[in-house]
């Protein structure tokens, strides 16, 4: 979270993706949280911004794996300076957390999908039984919460059948 007034006008709208080998960048994602989510926006109060920096891509090792907290967040304002075209400073810094996901990336390899649609058939054929799950549906809010919501119309519906 960021005294950042000089973001109010969000300067790359709700967030940007970064290209591998983009240079001068070790971020791979950037989410403007308070421009994506107006709830958040009315928490926070004016000019104040929480944006959240990804790391690490499939197949690698994350570049933050082995920074001291300290070290990621300057890593992370030089990050989101450049991505957002301001500069952001330390003593701009309202709260700074760090999560560390294992294996949270959905596995975008060659017959994903195919294993997919054969663990879906699988769990379509046991009664009573459903799966939901980034690992199923794709990473992402947009991907997961379709799919959590009809799997629990699913439940609902099978419970109400009963």
């Amino acid at each position: 979270m960021l005294a950042a007034p000089e973001l109010d006008a969000h300067p790359r709208g709700t967030g940007a993706l970064v290209a591998a080998g983009a240079p001068g960048i070790t971020a791979k994602a950037l989410t403007h949280v308070t421009a994506k989510w107006d709830w958040v926006a009315e928490t926070a109060g004016p000019g104040v911004h929480v944006l959240r920096l990804s790391y690490g891509r499939a197949g690698q090792k994350s570049p933050s794996a082995r920074l001291t907290d300290d070290e990621l967040l300057s890593l992370a304002l030089a990050d989101a300076s450049a991505i957002l075209g301001t500069s952001l400073s330390a003593d701009q810094v309202l709260g700074f957390d760090r999560t560390r996901w294992g294996d949270a990336l959905s596995p975008a390899t060659v017959g994903a999908r195919d294993r997919v649609d054969q663990v879906r058939r699988a769990v379509a054929a046991l009664e009573g039984l459903e799966v939901t799950g980034a690992w199923l549906s794709g990473t992402g809010l947009a991907s997961v919460i379709p799919d959590a919501l009809a799997t629990a119309g699913r439940t609902r519906r099978d419970a109400l059948v009963l």
